[in-house]
């Protein structure tokens, strides 16, 4: 193992996760440990050599504590739990320490170091989210308020700082708690840029994809366009061209041409843009099959198209990630020389069915492979003599042999479908989606019945479509919790770091030096929060 892989495990408590928000949060949580437990012993020295033995014996506790901390978070590798563990020894230190060293004193240059509580609300909103932080900023207003109420009723806070020590104590109390809140503000800023980014690949990614999928349309065989909300046709394909006669470029941005129309006034897709839930009623004796998802495939004549033609006419609402409509997609199956299965264009069902391109195979009414076509044992990796006479189900995956199943026999009843998604598995154990036809054929006795299962292989679509939608949806999340961190980032600084004036200096040269310091320093911040 080399020093690098090492360094990476110990600071990520050997957390391996495909977020790298987790993987972010945990380092950021090391770090803050790792330096708590370094500082410990030359804070604890200081305390020590001004004679503050309690505050000597808390802050080494404090250290002890923290490699406590590593350890739980090591062996659990869970945030939240090592988190507002570690949070909770940074409270009761900042709480004995701040409590004996004035920091309710008339003078009010030791509220100074409350500072560093806005530091530990915002560690603890970063590493544990914003519930946790809300926890954590409760308790410390209850503790504020209970202050409050000691010093009103005269109670006298121990100082076990020196007096002449104390102002230059105060102040670096503050200014180290201002470093730290704006470290905090560089790894928010990081991480949203790192998001930001993330975000950019994925989107560059989806423009890739989309020009893939126009890719696929464009070279479908069968005539395809795709119409939006407005009804223009935004996607036209060779194959339209070639059936209706209109260019590409004369029909983008118009509405679907006449000859495609099903009701004398709109195309499938039209409807299905307007009013899917109209498609049942208007063609309810016309449609060949259907699917849960809004898919219908509807039989109808074009008359103006050619000499006139019958068509299976397949249309799908195209959804957002919302499930909104934003368009229609129709393909369009010329059926006019199909009658029952039989292609009349060959002399035989099996010439036409083995001739074919795409992967074909048949069921007999017994549920056994009847025939297999070349196209299968391409796509499959299976040879006919390994298939013909055995179960389908053997290449069909456990999820979705149910609905294969139940899909062949509606088949040998009568029925037929298109469009049915479903996944093999190839000889080689490699997943296989596909798009299905499926319907009855009559055998050469003209009595036995098959099912003829024609199929469109999707795989590389199917697979990409998934990870694109889950990386959208997960980049949609990130990116919409980061800008709501940032933004209570900004609050929070504008709230916790209050104007403190050092009126207790004496004006003397080197103390108006450091007065103009600490105003120079308040500008900063100033400046940074309108950032």
């Amino acid at each position: 193992m080399s020093l690098k892989s090492i360094i990476n495990n110990f600071i990520t408590s050997g957390i391996k996760s495909p977020d790298l928000e987790i993987i972010t949060k945990s380092k950021a949580l090391n770090i803050f440990l790792c330096i708590l437990i370094l500082l410990s012993p030359c804070l604890g020295f200081f305390y020590f050599s001004i004679r503050a033995d309690l505050l000597f014996y808390t802050i080494i506790g404090a250290g002890i504590l923290g490699i406590s901390a590593l350890i739980l978070l090591r062996l659990t590798k869970n945030l939240i739990v090592a988190g507002n563990y570690a949070f909770f020894i940074l409270w009761a230190t900042f709480l004995i320490i701040r409590w004996n060293t004035g920091a309710m004193s008339e003078g009010g240059l030791m509220l100074l170091s409350w500072i560093w509580n806005a530091a530990l609300i915002l560690m603890a909103i970063f590493i544990t989210g914003y519930q946790w932080g809300t926890i954590w900023g409760t308790l410390i207003f209850v503790e504020t308020g209970v202050a409050v109420y000691l010093f009103r009723t005269g109670y006298e806070f121990p100082n076990l700082i020196p007096s002449d020590i104390s102002p230059i104590y105060s102040l670096g109390a503050y200014l180290s708690g201002l470093l730290v809140i704006l470290f905090i503000a560089f790894m928010y800023e990081k991480e949203k840029n790192a998001a930001l980014d993330r975000e950019q690949l994925r989107s560059r990614i989806l423009v890739e994809s989309k020009k893939y999928i126009d890719t696929l349309v464009e070279k479908s065989p069968l005539p395809t366009f795709v119409v939006d909300l407005e009804h223009r046709v935004i996607q036209w394909n060779r194959a339209c061209q070639k059936m209706t006669g209109i260019p590409t470029e004369e029909i983008i941005g118009k509405k679907v041409p006449v000859s495609l129309y099903v009701d004398n006034q709109r195309s499938l897709a039209d409807i299905m843009v307007e009013d899917p839930d109209s498609i049942m009623d208007k063609f309810s004796s016309s449609i060949v099959s259907k699917t849960e998802s809004g898919f219908f495939e509807v039989g109808v004549p074009f008359p103006d198209i050619k000499e006139g033609i019958q068509a299976n006419v397949a249309v799908a609402p195209i959804l957002d990630i919302n499930g909104v409509i934003k368009g229609a997609i129709e393909i369009i199956q010329d059926v006019t020389n199909v009658e029952g299965g039989n292609y009349s264009a060959y002399d035989n069902q099996e010439q036409a069915i083995g001739l074919a391109s795409n992967p074909i195979f048949k069921i007999d009414a017994k549920g056994k492979v009847s025939f297999w076509n070349k196209a299968c044992e391409e796509n499959f990796g299976y040879h006919s003599s390994e298939i013909i006479g055995n179960s389908p189900l053997t290449f069909v995956s456990k999820s979705t042999r149910k609905p294969f199943k139940e899909t062949i026999v509606r088949v040998f009843k009568g029925e037929s479908f298109n469009g049915k998604e479903w996944k093999y598995y190839s000889a080689d154990g490699e997943p296989v989606h596909v798009l299905a036809r499926v319907y009855t054929l009559k055998n050469i006795d003209g009595k036995t019945k098959e099912c003829v299962v024609e199929n469109t292989d999707i795989t590389d679509l199917a697979l990409r479509m998934k990870e694109l939608e889950r990386e959208a949806i997960e980049a949609k999340e990130k990116l919409k919790s980061m800008n709501d961190e940032y933004v209570l980032l900004r609050k929070n600084i504008a709230t916790y770091i209050r104007k403190k004036d050092p009126e207790t200096f004496d004006e003397e040269p080197d103390t108006r030096e450091r007065k103009e310091d600490v105003k120079d320093l308040k500008k900063d911040i100033e400046d940074l929060t309108k950032e």
